[in-house]
């Protein structure tokens, strides 16, 4: 099976003595230690700018990644009758445990270090379109009128799956949810946080979720960096503890504590811990789980969006205490 790669590998200037077929990618065993193959589709200065941001962090003494290979025409990447490949390392490892508050912990301060490591990164004019500073409010505006144009097209069906009278039962109250954290944020300081980020260019992972966080020889290695962006890195760290957050039930020990973890390694100002807060606000769960029902095929995996649905609802309430002691933690501060 690997054969048809040969002239590939060859291009990466790499012997493999054998490998396995894993999700969507071929981990192999090379002369160049353990290697991740597979087929991507981004575009070339993507993977040029993944690359130049995987570099920039190896060199600040951010090590545990999976680098990606240059191949000997100097690029990040080969093409075989145009399709394109990636070769980066790879280790043996497990994603981390999300039931494990250690592990959780861990992960926070491996993201805050990242952050710390990821400041300054020189952009140039090639590289402007990863700059997403700014794009915050219009993504979560587009959301919201997602979220309309899904309730009315709802409405108008002759017949209504159990998924779609849950959705509409719950429509009202997640929608004024959406409406208030955006506003919110409109309200904040966000374009001043975002002016100051201008000046600085942290780099932020865009994924950093336990399927990218990998534990090998207990360490933790920061994987897939195929979201890599220019941000605020507090969009980094909401990400990963909305997640977290969901998978404990909306503890709030561990949350903030969580939260702390961060701080405790790259401070954050009040008016980037507000936008963290309204951020877990913004009902963006709901909006995915209702997008990817309604938008790819409303038949398909009718029961698992329905589940996921209704634990949603039922953390209602545990997500509204974990919001309001996050809030009066904040204003402490």
């Amino acid at each position: 099976m690997l054969e048809e790669y040969n002239n590939i590998f060859e291009q990466f200037e790499i012997k493999v003595k054998n490998g396995y077929k894993g999700r969507g990618a071929y981990i192999l065993d090379t002369n160049k230690g353990l290697k991740l193959f597979k087929e991507i589709r981004m575009h070339r200065e993507k993977i040029k700018f993944m690359y130049e941001i995987e570099e920039y962090l190896y060199k600040k003494g951010f090590t545990n990644i999976d680098r990606l290979t240059m191949s000997r025409d100097k690029n990040p990447f080969c093409e075989d009758d145009g399709t394109i490949y990636i070769m980066k390392n790879w280790v043996n490892g497990r994603e981390i445990f999300f039931n494990d508050e250690e592990e959780i912990y861990d992960s926070v301060k491996n993201l805050a270090v990242l952050h710390k490591c990821g400041s300054n990164f020189p952009i140039g004019s090639k590289y402007k379109n990863y700059v997403k500073l700014g794009s915050l409010p219009n993504k979560l505006n587009r959301h919201n009128i997602e979220l309309v144009r899904i309730r009315n097209k709802i409405r108008k069906m002759g017949k209504w799956s159990e998924f779609d009278i849950c959705f509409l039962s719950s429509f009202n109250y997640y929608y004024k949810k959406a409406v208030e954290a955006l506003s919110l944020i409109e309200l904040s300081e966000y374009n001043n946080l975002v002016n100051g980020y201008h000046k600085s260019n942290v780099i932020t992972h865009g994924q950093y979720i336990h399927h990218n966080i990998l534990v090998s020889n207990k360490k933790l290695h920061t994987m897939n960096f195929e979201y890599c962006n220019i941000d605020i890195p507090v969009i980094d760290l909401y990400r990963l503890m909305r997640k977290v957050l969901e998978k404990n039930d909306w503890n709030i020990g561990l949350g903030i504590e969580a939260i702390e973890k961060y701080i405790s390694i790259n401070p954050l100002s009040k008016e980037e811990l507000d936008i963290l807060l309204y951020l877990i606000m913004y009902p963006e769960k709901f909006w995915k789980i209702s997008n990817y029902y309604f938008n790819l095929n409303r038949a398909w995996k009718p029961k698992q969006s329905l589940i996921k649905l209704n634990k949603l609802i039922n953390q209602k309430e545990k997500k509204e205490r974990f919001i309001r002691e996050l809030k009066k933690t904040l204003s402490s501060k």
